[in-house]
This record gives C-alpha cells, sequence and structure tokens, in this order.
C-alpha cells in the first residue's frame, strides 16, 4: 500500500467530508436538525470530538479503499465504496439512537441518507488521490 497516497486520501477526504457536513447540519438543513432532535441536541456541537469522528471515518476509508479496488474509473469506484461506506456506518448508527435517543425517524432516516451522500463524495475525493492503480500501488 502507498503510503502517501493513503495519507493524501485520508486528509483531502476528511477535509471533504468536513466541509460537506457543516454545509448540510449547520446551513442547508440546520433548521431540521434542530426540530428532528432538540430534545437529544447539545446546545452546541463538540466540533473536536465530530472532528475526530470525521478523521477517523476517513481514515479508515483511506484504508480499506485499496484493499477492495477491483479496478475501472476512480471516480465510479470511489463513489460505490463511500456510498457503501456510509450506509454501513450511519444506517445502523441512527436505527439505534431513534431506538435510545428522543429523535424522529424522519431525522434519523435523512441522516443516514445524507451520510451515503457525503461518505460518497468522500470517496471519490479518496479514490482521485489513488488513481486507478489503487490496489496494486506498493512502497
Amino acid at each position: 500500500m502507498n503510503r502517501m497516497k493513503m495519507l493524501y486520501a485520508w486528509v483531502a477526504g476528511a477535509a471533504g467530508m468536513l466541509v460537506l457536513g457543516v454545509l448540510w447540519h449547520r446551513v442547508i438543513m440546520g433548521s431540521f436538525y434542530a426540530e428532528q432532535g432538540a430534545a437529544a441536541m447539545r446546545e452546541e456541537p463538540q466540533m473536536l470530538f465530530i472532528i475526530l469522528g470525521i478523521l477517523a471515518l476517513a481514515f479508515l476509508m483511506s484504508y480499506a479503499y485499496p484493499i477492495g479496488y477491483k479496478g475501472g474509473s476512480p471516480m465510479t469506484e470511489g463513489l460505490r465504496f463511500g456510498a457503501f461506506m456510509g450506509l454501513v456506518a450511519f444506517l445502523p448508527l441512527n436505527l439505534i439512537f431513534y431506538g435510545t435517543l428522543n429523535l424522529t425517524l424522519a431525522g434519523a432516516l435523512v441522516d443516514a441518507g445524507w451520510h451515503v451522500v457525503e461518505e460518497g463524495v468522500g470517496g471519490m475525493i479518496m479514490a482521485m488521490v489513488y488513481g486507478s492503480g489503487a490496489a496494486s500501488d506498493s512502497s
């Protein structure tokens, strides 16, 4: 595995997902999320932990992407991979949150759907860094 590509993919993917997440959760859909989970939300999000979570997710994605890369267009592979990661990570988590926190089902499902998009774009960014030889690069 090319460690420098992995590092660049990690940082670029995390930055892309963080920017998209802030735009979606704070700017575009901020009032929706406030209405859907008002009783379960903090007054102010703890951004340090949000950033750490995104860094952890992006690290795992940048590590796993070349393992599953089968060839083909990096954009297509990255979107497929990232969307799958978003689905795997956030649909079960949001259903658990719905079952344990005072959230609405609509809020949980919209958020899970959003993460399919967000991680899909993050996967595309990572795939662009890795290029078309992701599975066979060494060093």
